[in-house]
């Protein structure tokens, strides 16, 4: 009897040592958004649930989150819900294995950049495979995000094959800027004012072209919009008359860790309730503690469903016209 005691006992502790001892919260970069705005309620919030000791921990971004979370499922991450669901396509597996705990926080934009003043719209870029594309790494959220773009739209934008890999946005935003008038640059950007590569592209006098179309705005995953198109002040100050602001897709950041159902049995109760205890959390408790940024998140505006329409509209007829010019180059 004293035996089922002690490994009964020595089963309890093994299932609940991983929450005692806390765990990671998987961001990005130390200057990025994910770790240096919207990680830090999380902690706190996770402690007044009785899930003391996470702790944010800087890494490559989405992609590495994701496989972190794989290697440590009671681990957190954040991603972009565009590249998750990119990842959940290509490995079936992941959906038992992964689930998202809410992605209700902050949506991040989809920044296209170029100095063609004959681009207008989204469409214009699209059915040529020779315009070249400038992406930051291949290992990075915006170089996944763009792939998943692709595979929405395969006589679109699908059909781009120059495409050349830069360091990160930075220097996505330089290359464009030095380079020919034809080049368009692509990244991912949380719409803060005061980020340096919001300021970059604006100092640098690029155009940007809202990343907008049909299949952006249908795709989903689970039922859930997988884009939503936002209007964005580009200039610190609020909704002002002389403030630049400009309009694209943004995708959600989502928050993700092990999915209960595939772990191990000692293990699924303590997960369900420290996905519960993430998901009971009030909006406003996740939000960045710095005012000026919880402003700005809240004064976000979606477009209207007329206005879509008539971006949708002017796309369409740019793609069609986009895609005759192109023949078969």
């Amino acid at each position: 009897m004293k035996l089922f005691v002690i490994a009964g006992l020595a089963m309890a502790l093994a299932s609940t040592s991983a929450y005692a001892d806390g765990g990671k919260i998987w961001t990005g970069s130390d200057s990025g958004a994910y770790h240096s705005t919207f990680c830090p309620p999380l902690p706190e919030a996770l402690a007044n649930k009785d899930f003391p000791n996470y702790k944010c921990a800087t890494s490559g971004g989405t992609m590495e989150n994701i496989q972190k979370v794989l290697a440590t499922p009671t681990d957190i991450g954040f991603v972009q819900l565009d590249v998750y669901a990119r990842e959940q396509v290509a490995h079936p597996d992941y959906k038992d294995k992964l689930t998202v705990i809410r992605s209700d926080i902050a949506c991040e934009g989809l920044w296209m950049v170029t100095k063609n003043t004959t681009i207008s719209n989204f469409g214009d870029i699209l059915g040529s495979r020779r315009t070249p594309f400038v992406l930051p790494a291949a290992a990075s959220g915006s170089a996944a995000s763009f792939q998943f773009v692709q595979s929405l739209d395969p006589d679109g934008l699908g059909r781009a094959k120059n495409i050349r890999n830069v360091a990160d946005a930075k220097a996505v935003i330089e290359t464009v800027a030095a380079g020919n008038d034809r080049a368009v640059g692509f990244f991912v950007q949380f719409a803060d004012p005061r980020n340096a590569n919001i300021k970059l592209m604006q100092d640098r006098s690029l155009i940007i072209v809202p990343v907008v179309s049909r299949e952006i705005a249908n795709a989903k995953i689970d039922g859930q919009d997988l884009y939503s198109i936002q209007s964005y002040t580009l200039t610190d100050g609020g909704w002002i008359a002389s403030a630049k602001t400009a309009t694209t897709a943004c995708t959600p950041v989502a928050i993700i860790t092990g999915n209960p159902a595939g772990m191990k049995k000692d293990q699924q109760d303590d997960q369900k309730d420290m996905v519960k205890a993430i998901r009971d959390v009030k909006q406003s408790a996740l939000l960045p503690k710095d005012d000026r940024l919880a402003s700005l998140m809240k004064s976000v505006r979606s477009m209207s469903a007329s206005g879509l329409n008539d971006i949708l509209a002017g796309v369409d007829k740019a793609k069609q016209a986009a895609l005759k010019a192109a023949g078969n180059d």
